[in-house]
């Protein structure tokens, strides 16, 4: 099993935070939002985010209430795996196994490795014809699947990711580098953009640099990151979609599409020179979005797919308290302090 292969543990002694005015500095952000997040401990990717950017964050600190909020949070989970195998099954529910996963990897719990192995084969397609079960068609699936599947490693489960990202990306990736939503949502939605970049992300992190679709997922990074850089607003963000100047600038694309960018550059898929500076206005542009008591602001809400762009352009926004959101930044974050630390 490969967890958190490529990324490196630091433990330091770092002061509580100290006050709003340092709150731009990604361990400042990142204590805010472990502090909060999740107000629902479900069973589902939105929690999970947080949940393994808060054992990430005990171990760049060394603190130990960040990875003991979690513990307590996932053990109704991990205490009865059956719980995280519940019907109705959605890969937006299962993908929240790949946090039991990494507390597995830091704490050593059998039970979250028990938990974690027992939801990832339920991804797994059950018919030739299928790419994974359960699946919906929008680049959401690219991250879902991924981000568990990926940490295992084996070989059925690293072919079947394989599968799903080229499949998909063969599909729903543009010339130019952006991916529309899905088939039946021909549009550039910014968190759609950032399922799919996270997903291939999270597969070139933790399967082996012999994975036989390595250099294949690789361009797809490269291709979308480089299309991306072109669509950066002028505050260091990207737009609810992307490609439309005059739609809002959005927390959830803004975070996912840094965090991705920054471990590239860490991990030495892209270059340190050309993105450093895209990466450090879009960590601004998240920070922004940060207040002091850990609510978020620009958070597209919860979104299916839609035939329209209007669908999009017209979703409601969340100012305030936000788990989704809240998640993604304090992703975000940990990947800009890690990515700093390895200067």
């Amino acid at each position: 099993m490969r967890i958190f292969a490529g990324l490196v543990a630091f433990v330091v002694l770092v002061p509580p935070f100290p006050g709003a005015q340092t709150a731009a500095e990604p361990l400042a952000v990142a204590r805010i939002l472990a502090a909060k997040y999740p107000a629902q401990p479900i069973m589902s990717y939105i929690p999970a985010l947080s949940w393994s950017s808060s054992l990430r964050l005990s171990e760049l600190t060394g603190e130990p209430e960040w990875r003991q909020r979690v513990e307590k949070d996932i053990e109704p989970f991990t205490s009865d795996p059956a719980k995280a195998r519940a019907e109705p099954r959605r890969l937006t529910s299962l993908a929240g196994a790949f946090a039991f996963l990494d507390a597995w990897a830091l704490t050593r719990s059998s039970a979250a490795q028990k938990a974690g192995m027992e939801v990832a084969p339920l991804m797994l397609p059950q018919s030739p014809d299928e790419v994974v079960r359960y699946a919906t068609g929008w680049t959401d699936d690219m991250f879902m699947v991924s981000s568990v599947l990926s940490r295992i490693g084996s070989v059925e489960f690293s072919a079947t990711v394989g599968k799903l990202l080229l499949t998909y990306a063969a599909k729903l990736q543009r010339p130019d580098g952006i991916f529309i939503h899905a088939v039946d949502g021909p549009h550039a939605w910014g968190r759609g953009n950032g399922f799919a970049l996270l997903g291939v992300t999270e597969a070139l992190t933790y399967l082996p640099a012999g994975w036989t679709d390595r250099g294949h997922v690789l361009d797809i990074y490269r291709k979308h990151v480089a299309a991306l850089v072109q669509l950066q607003s002028d505050d260091g963000s990207w737009r609810q979609v992307v490609d439309e100047p005059t739609s809002y600038r959005e927390l959830t694309v803004t975070a996912m599409t840094t965090a991705a960018m920054a471990r590239g550059v860490r991990l030495g898929w892209i270059d340190r020179a050309t993105y450093e500076p895209i990466i450090n206005r879009g960590w601004s542009a998240v920070a922004s979005r940060v207040n002091a008591d850990g609510t978020v602001k620009d958070v597209c809400s919860g979104t299916g797919v839609g035939p329209t762009k209007e669908y999009y352009l017209n979703r409601p926004v969340v100012n305030g308290a936000d788990d989704r959101g809240g998640a993604m930044a304090l992703l975000a974050a940990n990947e800009i302090e890690t990515l700093r630390r390895a200067r």
